[in-house]
């Protein structure tokens, strides 16, 4: 098993990144604050599994995607 520190944020903006969407185009397809994304985004705050489960089908990627699992 892998025991590398994984950053959620990391993968939320790389995922972001890639499909080329700004913080406040993800927050309104999500119906979150802007600065809710941005938190997210800078491991300041932690998304539960309903909100990873959208950000998952927004970049169109699985949960083990977004979390390092590959």
């Amino acid at each position: 098993m892998n025991h590398e520190k994984v950053f959620l944020g990391d993968n939320l903006r790389s995922c972001r990144k890639r499909c080329n969407l700004s913080e406040r185009e993800v927050s309104k397809m999500l119906h979150v604050d802007i600065t809710t994304i941005s938190k997210y985004e800078h491991n300041t705050r932690t998304p539960d599994i309903y909100m990873m489960m959208r950000f998952a089908d927004v970049y169109e990627v699985s949960l083990d995607r977004l979390v390092g699992r590959k």
